[in-house]
């Protein structure tokens, strides 16, 4: 049995996404924040990543505003999309991470807009 606790601990720290990653700068949106835009570089390697922190049960959209060769993650929602997306009754912290879908030699400015969209909208 404590084998099976020991292996289960191990394999939730090595999990990517398991938890949100060291290293996201973190995002505290309130209930009464409406609309507004994650602005940042994302790397020639690697990525931008955003901890963002919403109220339990809120219904957001989160869409690519700005940027070239620039894609949006959210692990367990959606990979590399660079459309609108909705996401409904969201259970609670969001990592939303931004890259380069191509590298390129630079880095590439962008900017992600958050919205906070009442029940039934998509």
């Amino acid at each position: 049995m404590r084998m099976l606790v020991a292996a289960l601990l191990v394999l939730a720290i090595a999990l990517p996404g398991a938890s949100h990653a060291q290293g996201c700068d973190v995002v505290r949106l309130e209930s009464d924040f409406a609309s507004g835009d994650l602005r940042g570089t994302a790397p020639a390697d690697g990525m931008a990543c955003f901890d963002l922190r919403v109220p339990q049960g809120q219904n957001l959209s989160i869409e690519l505003e700005s940027g070239r060769n620039v894609s949006i993650s959210v692990p367990g929602y959606y990979d590399a999309r660079n459309d609108r997306m909705f996401l409904g009754d969201v259970p609670g912290p969001l990592e939303i991470r931004v890259f380069q879908l191509m590298r390129a030699a630079a880095p590439e400015q962008f900017a992600v807009r958050i919205r906070f969209e009442d029940a039934g909208t998509r």
